[in-house]
């Protein structure tokens, strides 16, 4: 049986007693999630216990881009001077009470595949992310993601490489 269960946002989830530890991502998702879904903003999963309704983690995922200028010279190379098409996780977070036990990681493979996903409709040349802080910057790049030219914690991670992962 599955630790965890994924799936999108909905009425069901219990996201009332959701603390990761960061007050902004915490009043987002009981505040904001829904309002951002009823208005195709973003769209949120969660993570609650097989058969349950109380949210463990979530993540948001959207369509974005990013500025040619902040692409390094190796990603930049041979593409248009345009705006780069990207898929952004704009939150991820986990519950204090199941972090460390590989939810984070869970999440952002779900969004990771998700994105590969999309990119097969339309053309995602990146998924990006804003790290929120020092832990979460640890946390991504641990999984590749790397920085873009306009902030450190401002990250990518190429669809090519996704690819690569099998997921």
């Amino acid at each position: 049986m599955a630790d965890w269960i994924i799936s999108r946002l909905n009425i069901h989830h219990d996201r009332s007693a959701f603390d990761c530890g960061k007050t902004v991502l915490n009043e987002w998702l009981k505040e904001r999630a829904g309002q951002f879904d009823r208005r195709d903003l973003s769209r949120t999963f969660v993570a609650t216990d097989p058969g349950g309704s109380i949210v463990r983690g979530y993540y948001a995922i959207s369509s974005h881009r990013v500025v040619h200028d902040a692409l390094p010279r190796t990603e930049a190379k041979g593409l248009p001077r345009l705006d780069v098409p990207v898929v952004l996780i704009g939150r991820l977070a986990v519950d204090l009470s199941v972090q460390g036990k590989g939810l984070g990681a869970l999440l952002l493979i779900d969004a990771l595949r998700r994105a590969l996903l999309i990119s097969n409709e339309i053309g995602v040349r990146a998924v990006e992310v804003d790290a929120i802080d020092g832990d979460a910057l640890s946390f991504y790049e641990k999984y590749g993601f790397r920085s873009l030219l306009d902030d450190p914690g401002h990250l990518f991670l190429p669809i090519h490489e996704i690819r690569k992962l099998g997921l």
